[in-house]
């Protein structure tokens, strides 16, 4: 059953007009929300975003609001297939007040745990992520709060081609090979998620 899910959905991702929102109409009706923006469950704790980015070689902008109970986690996958796998994973944690902050591409993961002690884990939490996946590893700059104009690579809380080597890593953990994102909850809520254009063009 879930796999006949699936295959319809990737049916309808490819007949998608432009990369946005699907249009067809039965489909999103079967969808939920959050806020404005539809998704599919395709198992407990596991949703599907309905809208999908450009193309595989491009870049775009995740803006996530979500609060974590003690011991629990986001996952939000970008540029993954619609299982959500061989994308981008950007995986957040709370143990107590301490925010703990994970990606992982092609097989490696990285922490950058260190770049968030300043962030109590206890609130509402938001951040805004650009992956321009048309870059080889992909360029990945991660901002605290709302998308906003003031928002540029100066005042990322993490910027792959600033950050990495203070990290120990050579760049970015890599690449994804899909147009679908979505999330995997686990103690935790999703308040927001919606997809744009990047914030940082280039």
């Amino acid at each position: 059953m879930k796999n006949s899910f699936l295959l319809t959905l990737t049916a309808l991702f490819m007949t998608a007009c432009g990369g946005g929102y699907n249009p067809d109409k039965e489909a999103l009706q079967q969808a939920q929300k959050i806020g404005d923006q539809a998704y599919f469950e395709i198992s407990p704790g596991v949703g599907l975003m309905a809208d999908t980015v450009a193309s595989v070689s491009s870049g775009a902008n995740f803006e996530v609001s979500f609060t974590l109970e003690d011991g629990g986690r986001l996952s939000v996958s970008t540029f993954a297939d619609t299982q959500l796998k061989s994308g981008i994973d950007f995986v957040f944690s709370r143990r107590g007040t301490k925010l703990f902050v994970f990606s992982s591409a092609q097989g490696q993961t990285q922490e950058w745990t260190s770049l968030f002690n300043s962030i109590d884990a206890t609130g509402a939490l938001t951040f805004t992520i650009d992956v321009h996946n048309n870059e080889h590893p992909s360029h990945i700059l991660l901002w605290e709060g709302s998308k906003n104009a003031s928002m540029d690579h100066r005042n990322t809380l993490y910027n792959s081609a600033e950050d990495s080597l203070d990290l120990n890593y050579d760049n970015s953990p890599g690449n994804g090979f899909g147009r679908n994102w979505g999330f995997k909850l686990e103690k935790a809520q999703l308040l927001k998620a919606v997809l744009s254009a990047p914030q940082e063009s280039h």
